[in-house]
């Protein structure tokens, strides 16, 4: 009987001790996993207000290079920056705009609020070309932010252009104070509080505590530190630096959200340890795996999410920076075809529409990667595009590096967007040239599996560079993340080759290994038969026969004259107008061959004009011209309505309004 007690207490203990390590170890694991989860979701919340501010600054630098960049900049035009100061004022967030000699110190150019305002503490050193908070600017409206830029006088005199924008858009980015977020704050260069959500007025310009200053002298991009807040409580903060704009966010979190969880690791781990004689390694082995494989989704997780909010807010931006881009090629373009301008003049014209159509590309790349834009997948003749593709290649390598081409089969077709492709491929070899040493060899490689309609085309571009170490290929393809010196890339190379592929229905991956080079392969699904795009059509092929009647219709000025100029200079009968309710007055009085309407607008916006106008008068045909990411949006509320994007020169413009009227 005594016996069987025993062996029972024995069976007992067996099934127990195993179970009370395992809950030990697990609590310990877990209260480990929920700091870690909350510090992680406080980094994330500091990146997301980070990637909000760096939008607010990108968003005001466009605005500052447009002036700093304007015309009457070039001529030496005062009253013309003037104007075109004040047509910038009702920009959300600008306050005011100042230009000012470098070498004497006399503003020249006060616009809104500007001229008013002390400026506190700026930034020692001369403006460049790269955004510089140049100090802290306090008024009755409101605080807000001095930036600046270098502009450069007819005469060689170096102008700086200062724009004056509100702080109050960086404060809405911050949470409100909570049990969990006790503070956040937006924090300049030099530890001045831009943004608080705890006294904001008070703490404005003044500098950050000490524990806020040691993080920002530290070379770290991002991290937890501890501290105590301004106000005295102990804390925990989360800090994430831009390379952009160099300004940091930080989130603080109380001390108790961390020191509870370390508390019940500590506690946890000590019982485990009485238990651990028993079945320990086991059940470590089995807690460990369960832990790593819970950081692993943890991290997919986040590194998904953190690329989501980075394509929203690049598909966000790229409507006002291809209306800003509009007017600039169209005038460059206009510029550089007058006869009469001298061949510097038009060497200038060119090399300026050229950086302008860079731009272009980058929105694409942008857009590409934002998944926001539509691509047109048709069949590609891959060793067509290849051959067309060939000098460029050659011209973007150099003589200093070695380069060839093979190919499997010269009749390979895939299914794919031609220009993100030819994007996709530049990017791709650059990337190569780049990463190769000196006669180096770069070899682009097209292979097939499967039959026809139903395999895969493989395109692999190859280099024998340094290649990649594990942690720069695992995050090759996040947006804005490059290896290469500052100034030097944009980080949206490899961004834009992964949205394209994903878009196609393909797939795109990385094999590389330090000393090792890197092979980039691209997989496209094959078409059933080779098709060689069309070339495109002269750009005089859009001539209509006899002058046609047209309705411009876009609320920016400037955006309305790029393209009823080009079309007037054609021949034809433009009239322009800023808003819907106009368009349709007009529509209702006369009949127009062509209606070019811009999608985004404030009020009425393009869908609702079409709409409307098919009420007043049958037959109206429309182009929608328009800088709007999001083509699918396009698509559902104008069916079957062409579509021009922003930017384009104006040949494109004058040939698709010859070939939408001869329809």
């Amino acid at each position: 009987m005594e016996s069987l007690r025993r062996s029972a207490w024995l069976v007992a203990a067996a099934a127990l001790v195993p179970l009370l390590l395992f809950l030990a170890l697990q609590s310990a694991f877990s209260a480990r996993e929920q700091r870690r989860a909350t510090e992680t979701a406080a980094l994330a919340k500091s990146e997301s207000i980070m990637l909000g501010a760096d939008g607010e600054v990108k968003r005001h630098w466009a605005a500052l290079t447009a002036l700093a960049t304007a015309g009457a900049i070039h001529r030496g035009d005062v009253p013309g920056f003037r104007a075109r100061a004040e047509e910038l004022r009702g920009l959300e967030g600008w306050v005011g705009a100042e230009l000012v000699d470098q070498v004497t110190g006399r503003t020249l150019v006060s616009v809104g609020s500007g001229g008013s305002y002390p400026i506190l503490d700026p930034t020692l050193g001369r403006p460049g070309d790269t955004p510089r908070l140049a100090g802290f600017v306090r008024g009755p409206d409101c605080p807000c932010l001095l930036l600046d830029r270098r502009a450069a006088s007819p005469a060689g005199t170096d102008w700086t252009v200062r724009l004056i924008i509100d702080t109050r858009a960086f404060t809405a980015l911050l949470p409100l104070s909570t049990s969990q977020y006790k503070v956040s704050a937006l924090v300049s260069r030099d530890g001045r509080f831009i943004a608080r959500s705890l006294d904001p007025e008070t703490r404005f310009a003044t500098p950050g505590s000490k524990y806020v200053r040691a993080a920002i002298a530290s070379t770290a991009m991002h991290g937890i530190y501890r501290g105590v807040t301004l106000e005295g409580f102990e804390n925990y903060t989360a800090f994430t630096r831009s390379p952009f704009s160099g300004l940091s966010a930080h989130v603080a979190l109380g001390s108790a959200t961390i020191d509870t969880k370390a508390q019940q690791f500590l506690t946890s781990i000590g019982l485990a340890a009485l238990l651990s004689l028993l079945l320990a390694a086991v059940l470590i082995w089995f807690a460990l795996r369960q832990v790593a494989q819970g950081r692993r989704i943890t991290e997919h997780m986040q590194q998904a999410q953190k690329l989501e909010a980075l394509g929203q807010l690049t598909g966000g931006i790229a409507h006002d920076f291809n209306n800003l881009l509009t007017p600039i090629v169209g005038a460059l373009d206009f510029i550089g075809k007058n006869p009469t301008l001298d061949a510097r003049g038009k060497r200038l014209a060119a090399g300026a529409l050229s950086s302008a159509e860079r731009a272009g590309k980058l929105t694409a790349q942008l857009l590409a990667f934002s998944r926001r834009q539509k691509l047109l997948i048709e069949p590609i003749n891959i060793a067509g595009m290849l051959d067309e593709m060939s000098g460029l290649f050659h011209q973007s390598v150099g003589d200093s590096y070695r380069f060839e081409v093979l190919q499997d089969d010269d009749g390979l077709c895939a299914l794919g967007d031609h220009n993100q492709l030819e994007l996709a491929l530049l990017n791709l070899t650059l990337n190569a040239r780049d990463a190769s040493p000196p006669g180096g060899l770069i070899r682009i490689e097209v292979s097939a599996d499967g039959d026809p309609g139903a395999g895969t085309i493989h395109i692999a571009v190859r280099d024998e560079g340094s290649g990649m170490d594990e942690d720069t290929r695992r995050r090759a393809f996040e947006p804005f993340f490059t290896t290469k010196p500052q100034g030097s890339g944009t980080g949206l190379g490899l961004a834009q080759v992964f949205g394209m592929a994903a878009q196609s229905g393909g797939k795109v991956s990385i094999d590389s290994a330090p000393g090792r080079g890197t092979t980039v392969a691209l997989s496209l699904r094959r078409c059933r038969g080779a098709e060689r795009r069309a070339a495109r059509a002269a750009s005089d092929a859009g001539a209509a026969a006899a002058p046609l009647r047209l309705l411009v219709v876009d609320d920016d000025a400037e955006v309305r004259s790029a393209i009823a100029r080009p079309l007037e200079e054609a021949g034809h009968i433009v009239d322009a107008v800023s808003d819907g309710p106009t368009a349709l007055a007009a529509i209702g009085q006369r009949a127009f061959d062509l209606v070019l309407v811009d999608f985004a607008m404030p009020g009425m916006d393009g869908a609702e004009i079409i709409r409307r106008a098919g009420d007043i008068r049958a037959g109206v045909r429309f182009l929608i011209v328009t800088g709007y990411s999001d083509s699918d949006a396009i698509a559902l509320a104008a069916p079957d309505t062409p579509i021009l994007k922003k930017p384009f020169d104006s040949d494109s413009l004058v040939a698709l309004v010859g070939e939408l009227t001869r329809s």
